[in-house]
């Protein structure tokens, strides 16, 4: 993932060097305007953010219903969690480990809900499921399956 990202900041980078230096209002006069192209994909993914407040997190499986969480979701799209202690100022990505061991995670996602498995008990917990419909191929041109929480709100344009 690394390095698909390092590659593609080095062709992007190249490719406005060379067109900086490449064109010049003094190359030549301006070719008339082109016959209008189809009409491109509509670049907005279709994302839902469903926030949990004041939850509590048993040992064993947590089953949260999410309506929003469709059956074109579940064949095509890709569901985002989150936790956070209410009050903290950051969340953190599941699966959520801690010493090496991972302590909560997604164990089971249906058409409308999801099972979080916990090795632990807490209460006043705040989750978010990012739930992302699916995209025509090519839509994502990066990986956001590692993004953290406050770049998956930025891509997807959602409020923090």
């Amino acid at each position: 993932m690394k390095n698909l990202v390092l590659k593609t900041k080095y062709l992007v980078m190249s490719l406005i060097v060379t067109f900086t230096l490449s064109c010049s209002p003094e190359d030549g006069e301006q070719d008339p305007q082109g016959e209008q192209g189809a009409p491109g994909l509509d670049g907005n993914a279709n994302v839902t953010s469903v926030l949990f407040e004041d939850q509590t997190i048993n040992t064993g499986d947590n089953l949260f219903n999410i309506p929003e969480l469709n059956q074109d979701i579940f064949d095509n799209g890709i569901v985002y969690t989150y936790v956070t202690v209410t009050g903290n100022d950051y969340w953190e990505t599941l699966p959520l480990s801690l010493g090496g061991d991972t302590i909560l995670e997604i164990d089971r996602i249906e058409v409308g809900s999801a099972t979080l498995r916990a090795t632990f008990t807490q209460s006043n917990l705040r989750l978010r499921f990012i739930l992302v419909a699916g995209t025509p191929a090519g839509k994502n041109a990066v990986d956001v399956s590692k993004l953290s929480y406050e770049e998956a709100m930025d891509y997807f344009g959602l409020e923090i």
